[in-house]
């Protein structure tokens, strides 16, 4: 295993303080934080944000936050989320960053009694009338944060298991397509090496907006705001619902999403009408003649309604966190975008990318530190170094712990995979997701999904398990739904051609309309939530 850092400084790599944060807010002099409001954009320096966090530290201060203290942020993105959390990073504090979507139906104190929470700072979509005075008003932090922190709070209900010493600057949660919530402990030195390492694979300055637009409880959107920081960007603060009308208001250069932030363009350029997309294509073509670099001018030039659509200035996508479709990829690139798909996950940060230097479609590039992943014998995805963010669970068994934490610096993802000859990583679904037939194939679920979702009309489709040996299908779609349900049953029935008799997909949900950003039904990521689905669609299934 290498034990040099690939792409940082000594000095960075080797300072371990989250509140090197304050020094870089206080070195910058560019960028900020870029609000919409009422139609209307307003920018708040890094040097005002400085300010703010300086003065809000010192009110948390006067309140009793101190070191070591569990506060906890509750509520959807803005501007004063992300001064509390960079002020308690400033006094010590731990940051616990509560996603609004889990927990609906939690109280605020159900919340701190589980996590051991001194104080909570909540939006007004998280507040009731039962609150006690160590639950303050999120949105009035800046003027004063009114709580009274509980001075001796009870220890977290939940038993913390570690496989590291590194001090826990944060708890952040994660959520699969199953829905089950982790509470992860993140530790600052793998934030730090992984902010140096992408700051040197995809560098950014002065000039760059990077949207933000997942919540703020996501640890990957509050890594973003740090790398920012740390290069004088801009961040552009806004929420998943309101994404589309931000973009022609702020013009981003820097967008990182999951599949639906870039699905919609590539829908509506499958339905313009035919002679209109042969014309398209073939004002692209000469561009197959010319250097990559004039050849995505070119590109840019033919399809610019489609660059227009983000703003028009958009000059890196990074796409991750989901099953990208190979179709998507090409309709990007062909369009002139410079969309790469990346791999990584909560615990580790990224573990791959693909770059301008080095991108190959359909697979998710490589390594972010070289050497440092391998595929273990049952073809699972296994990352060996030394800069995890995650050091360990609270509230998850040490069995269900070690299942992940194979060693002290060894995790693996859950994912089956494969590099290529040129080391390049090639994703084959989730290990857990593996159907065996009857004949000894193995087939994941997300490729079966993706067969589902092969009719344009068909948006997102999920397949869930009702019973011993009986699939369940849910399609969302938009359209004719007559000529929906007659594609969808013969991709059914090519799948269940495959499957066996043993396994068979027999019931069937169309869904019209699309799955939007809000909706139960996605995690916090924007991934489909299979469990969530099932629940949802119950009463809707129909016998095929």
């Amino acid at each position: 295993m290498r034990t040099d850092h690939p792409s940082a400084s000594t000095e960075a790599v080797d300072d371990p303080r989250p509140g090197v944060l304050m020094d870089w807010l206080r070195a910058a002099r560019t960028g900020g934080v870029r609000l919409v409001e009422r139609g209307e954009t307003r920018l708040v320096p890094w040097s005002q944000v400085h300010q703010d966090v300086e003065a809000l530290a010192a009110g948390l201060a006067r309140r009793g936050v101190g070191p070591g203290d569990r506060i906890g942020i509750r509520g959807h993105n803005s501007y004063e989320w992300l001064a509390l959390d960079l002020a308690l990073l400033h006094l010590g504090a731990v940051p616990v960053a509560v996603p609004v979507p889990d927990f609906k139906g939690t109280s605020n104190a159900q919340v701190a009694a589980r996590y051991g929470l001194a104080a909570m700072f909540a939006g007004k979509e998280s507040r009731s009338g039962t609150d006690g005075p160590e639950v303050g008003a999120l949105e009035q932090v800046l003027t004063e944060p009114a709580v009274e922190p509980v001075a001796d709070p009870p220890a977290p209900e939940g038993e913390q298991v570690r496989v590291s010493d590194r001090e826990v600057f944060t708890l952040a949660f994660s959520s699969g397509t199953a829905g089950r919530v982790k509470c992860l402990l993140l530790a600052w030195p793998g934030v730090q090496a992984l902010v140096e390492a992408q700051s040197a694979a995809y560098p950014c300055g002065p000039e760059d907006r990077i949207m933000i637009a997942l919540p703020l409880s996501t640890f990957q959107q509050r890594y973003l705001c740090y790398l920012a920081i740390r290069n004088g960007c801009e961040v552009i603060m806004t929420t998943a619902a309101r994404m589309l009308p931000t973009l022609p208001l702020t013009k981003p250069t820097i967008m990182l999403g999951p599949p639906n932030f870039y699905e919609f363009v590539e829908k509506r350029y499958r339905n313009l009408d035919p002679d209109k997309r042969a014309r398209l294509d073939a004002a692209a073509a000469s561009a197959e003649q010319l250097p990559d670099a004039q050849a995505r001018e070119l590109r840019r030039s033919v399809f610019r309604e489609f660059h227009d659509m983000y703003g028009g200035s958009l000059r890196l996508m990074l796409v991750g966190s989901a099953p990208v479709r190979p179709g998507m990829l090409e309709f990007f690139t062909h369009a002139g975008f410079e969309l790469y798909q990346i791999y990584g996950m909560t615990e580790i940060g990224y573990l791959t990318w693909n770059r301008r230097e080095g991108n190959r479609l359909g697979s998710v590039g490589t390594e972010v530190y070289p050497g440092t992943v391998r595929i273990g014998e049952d073809g699972e995805v296994l990352v060996q170094h030394q800069w995890h963010l995650c050091v360990g669970y609270e509230g998850e068994s040490p069995e269900d712990t070690a299942l992940v934490f194979r060693a002290a610096d060894t995790i693996a993802t859950g994912d089956i995979g494969e590099f290529d000859a040129d080391g390049y990583l090639h994703l084959k679904g989730r290990k857990k997701n593996i159907i065996i037939t009857t004949g000894g194939q193995k087939i994941q679920t997300e490729d079966l999904e993706a067969e589902l979702c092969r009719p344009s009309s068909v948006h997102q489709a999920a397949l869930f398990q009702v019973e011993t040996g009986v699939l369940a299908a849910a399609a969302f779609y938009e359209g004719s739904e007559e000529q929906t349900r007659a594609a969808v049953l013969g991709a059914i029935t090519q799948i269940n051609s495959r499957l066996g008799t043993d396994l068979q997909i027999r019931h069937l949900a169309l869904l019209e309309g699309a799955l939007t950003p809000e909706s139960p039904l996605l995690n916090r990521n924007l991934k489909i939530n299979r469990e969530a689905v099932r629940t949802a669609v119950a009463d809707r299934l129909a016998p095929l």
